[in-house]
């Protein structure tokens, strides 16, 4: 039978509480998820390790058997640091798990290799990390052993370093401390015990009250289970870790356990004084009198309460940072907003009030507006922090909407980032609330509807919300509810009125717009007449002339000619005005024909100018162009595109007095390289004419309309201020939309005495690249420039 061995039972009783711990995760869990199952290997393989350490030590036991347990220990120390680092990531949630499994799992077969292959064992002798196989291997896991802790203990500091919200950091500091307590028994496992065996861990001992005198024996018990006990506290942390949302706060324990020592301290200290000052009273007396005795318990009862209540609230000053009375902020707060019918200066008051009761420096107001599907439209109103989001929504599904909309609890960033429930939320709902980075989001409900929520940011302090506050919120969620409701009829009723008077500015200008444009159909009716009457009785009195010579005699050569030339004159006109009627109507209707050919815009314009070069001299105006050689080819209508500038620049001299000035200036906007996509050629027509009213800059491309009065009309196309049937610019405009571009006008205003002018700007797509290399082989295969239409 073998003898009792106490350090046998020590890492026998670890593994059994390892697997306990394995039971207890496994009904808290069902290993649902990843991080359960990896949780769940490591726990076992820690049992089996505890296994093997007790197997190692084992007396009395087949000399197989130690040797198996010892193998056993050893090849787990190399498995073991690689699943902490990985359930390290798990738990932050860093990028890199599969890598970090994979370069494990390769680290740790080369690790198990290098046990059974003698030229590896070789080569770690080599390199002079052992004198023995044995003693390289031991070194070579110590190694990994630091640098994939370290590696999981960086991690953590560092994500601890860069959390600023207080429930979050209270769980990576959990998971530090588990982490450190599992870490720090290993490492202890991994010194040799000689070390361990110092007068250090006797005096350490002798202050736990376990014995004065020490053997070497209980030394070394005491150190294993120092050991395998550091180590089981710090698995036991990391299940908790792993299968608990809502930790222990530290902060709060640990202020708690200060305020306690401090409070047993004054205690103890109040005791001791008592009895001393009791003494000194009874110092050279046989006995005590009464009256000492109950001299010196009136006064400890009289002094300790008091004293231990003004500590207390030294505490919880300090430590707690608790300086706002619940009831008075509540009062305050009510008086506040009661009569509080602005939205803007509600959500600024509210918060402010709250920001100074719980020190936060970061709220707003999200206002909810139920939509027909079930969702709702969430408007952000800022009242202390700058807020990039202003609108967001939160579909009818969501869990976070129902959360909510049951009102029950604020609902905190950490429940959002943590808990499972809410992981299936919209990403993009998750996305916004992150970026609001408020750390607790109070409903505010109206008849059991939910109406608005407090978003509020983390404390100054860096303290997490108590359960007092949130009882507060609650409230001040309850109070708000009417006044919110107030302010929102309130904002309503303003953006309601604010809307009809636009809607009134917009119909005014509308009927401006209508009126002007009635009035020119009518004008356009008296101009037509006038524009047709003119050739047609042009026509006849020609045709008078020439019955009457016919009479007369055999009319001459030369009246003949003079006479046909008129007809010709006047028939020219009637085509051109009868031509542009049919465009306008093509336009409507979008029947315009195009027919798309490579050409260049200096082609156009040339074609274009040819009309008005000896009204631009006889006008004694200047005219210069600029760039517009250089612009890049493009795909249109050669004759609509002549039509189009053409009307452009007639309406430039037309509207520019004698001895004024027109430049016209091209460019390319875009990537700048002829044929790419996305690339554009601009044509910019400028005149020192007596320019625009604004009014009357998007009516000019209206069909009919004309600026000026009616009495200023003109058969004549260039006749300063010659008003003409008003269809030319309309057509300019109909024609460069249909080849995908877009004509508008620039003017400070119509003055005839300053003359600021206009500036035409039409814009054109570029042809794509295999229209452009078709035209350069075209311009190569002849010798003058493509410049007409084919």
């Amino acid at each position: 039978m073998l003898a009792f061995q106490a350090q046998v039972v020590t890492g026998l009783a670890s593994a059994a509480g390892y697997v306990v711990l394995a039971v207890i995760l496994f009904s808290r869990t069902k290993f649902k998820d990843w991080i359960a199952k990896i949780t769940a290997i490591y726990i076992l393989l820690s049992a089996a390790w505890s296994v093997g350490q007790a197997l190692a030590v084992w007396q009395g036991l087949v000399p197989a058997a130690p040797l198996l347990g010892a193998e056993i220990a050893i090849d787990l120390m190399w498995v073991l640091p690689t699943l902490i680092l990985i359930l390290t990531l798990q738990f932050l949630e860093r990028p890199g798990l599969k890598w970090a499994a994979l370069l494990g799992g390769v680290w740790v077969a080369l690790a198990l290799l290098a046990g059974l292959n003698a030229d590896l064992q070789d080569m770690l002798l080599r390199l002079r990390l052992g004198d023995t196989p044995q003693a390289a291997l031991s070194t070579v896991r110590i190694l990994s052993w630091a640098s994939l802790t370290a590696s999981a203990l960086a991690l953590t500091v560092t994500d601890y370093v860069r959390t600023k919200r207080p429930l979050h950091r209270n769980r990576i500091m959990f998971w530090l401390i588990a982490l450190f307590l599992t870490q720090l028994g290993e490492g202890l496992m991994l010194i040799p015990p000689v070390i361990l065996d110092t007068p250090q861990i006797g005096l350490s001992v002798r202050l736990l009250g376990v014995s004065l005198v020490i053997t070497s024996e209980t030394l070394t018990l005491i150190a294993l289970i120092v050991r395998l006990g550091v180590r089981l506290l710090g698995v036991s942390l990391l299940m908790v870790a792993v299968t608990s949302y809502h930790l222990p706060n530290l902060r709060s324990a640990a202020r708690r356990s200060v305020a306690g020592f401090l409070l047993t301290l004054v205690s103890g200290a109040l005791y001791l004084g008592s009895f001393l000052l009791f003494q000194q009273v009874s110092e050279g007396q046989s006995a005590p009198s009464l009256i000492a005795i109950v001299a010196v318990g009136i006064a400890l009862a009289v002094i300790q309460r008091p004293m231990l209540r003004a500590i207390q609230a030294l505490l919880d000053r300090f430590l707690y940072s608790q300086q706002y009375d619940p009831a008075h902020a509540l009062r305050e707060y009510n008086a506040a907003i009661s009569n509080i019918l602005d939205l803007h200066l509600l959500v600024s008051v509210a918060v402010g009030i709250i920001s100074e009761a719980l020190e936060i420096r970061r709220g707003a107001l999200l206002l909810i507006t139920e939509l027909p599907d079930g969702g709702t439209d969430v408007r952000v109103v800022s009242g202390m922090g700058e807020i990039e989001i202003d609108h967001f929504d939160l579909s009818a599904n969501s869990p976070i909407l129902a959360e909510l909309r049951s009102g029950r609890q604020p609902l905190t960033q950490y429940e959002v980032d943590i808990l499972p429930i809410y992981r299936s939320a919209p990403a993009a709902e998750r996305t916004w609330l992150q970026a609001l980075d408020m750390e607790v989001y109070v409903p505010i409900r109206s008849h059991s509807v939910l109406a608005g929520v407090f978003a509020l940011g983390h404390k100054a302090s860096g303290d997490a919300y108590t359960p007092t506050d949130f009882d507060v919120l609650v409230t001040l969620g309850d109070q708000t509810a009417v006044a919110l409701q107030n302010a929102r009829l309130v904002t309503d009723l303003k953006q309601a009125n604010a809307a009809v008077t636009t809607l009134n500015d917009e119909l005014t200008r509308t009927n401006r717009r209508l009126e002007k444009l009635d009035q020119a159909k009518t004008d356009f009716i008296e101009i037509a007449s006038h524009e047709l009457r003119t050739p047609l009785t042009q026509v006849r009195g020609y045709a008078d002339i020439l019955a009457d010579s016919v009479r007369e005699g055999d009319p001459s050569l030369p009246q003949i000619v003079q006479i046909s030339q008129g007809i010709g004159r006047a028939t020219i006109r009637l085509e051109e005005i009868i031509t542009a009627m049919l465009d306008v109507s093509q336009i409507d209707s979008e029947a315009l024909a195009i027919h798309r050919t490579p050409l260049t815009m200096m082609s156009v314009l040339r074609f274009a100018l040819d009309n008005y070069n000896d009204a631009i001299k006889n006008r004694r105006q200047s005219l210069t162009i600029e760039g517009v050689e250089d612009l890049p080819p493009i795909q249109g209508d050669f004759q609509r595109l002549c039509q189009a500038i053409g009307n452009v620049v007639g309406n430039c001299i037309k509207y520019t007095p004698d001895g004024g000035k027109i430049a016209i200036t091209g460019r390319t906007i875009g990537s700048g390289q002829a044929g790419e996509s996305g690339t554009y050629v601009e044509m910019i027509v400028a005149d020192s004419g007596i320019g625009i009213d604004p009014e009357d800059q998007e009516l000019i491309f209206e069909k009919f309309y004309r600026v000026g009065p009616v009495e200023l009309h003109s058969t004549g196309q260039t006749k300063f201020k010659g008003g003409g049937p008003g269809l030319g610019l309309p057509i300019s405009k109909g024609v460069i939309q249909a080849h995908g571009g877009k004509i508008w006008v620039e003017s400070e205003g119509q003055d005839e005495t300053r003359y600021p002018g206009s500036k035409f700007h039409i814009l054109l797509p570029a042809a794509p690249p295999s229209i452009v290399a078709e035209y350069n082989a075209r311009s190569q295969a002849t010798v003058a420039p493509f410049t007409t239409a084919p």
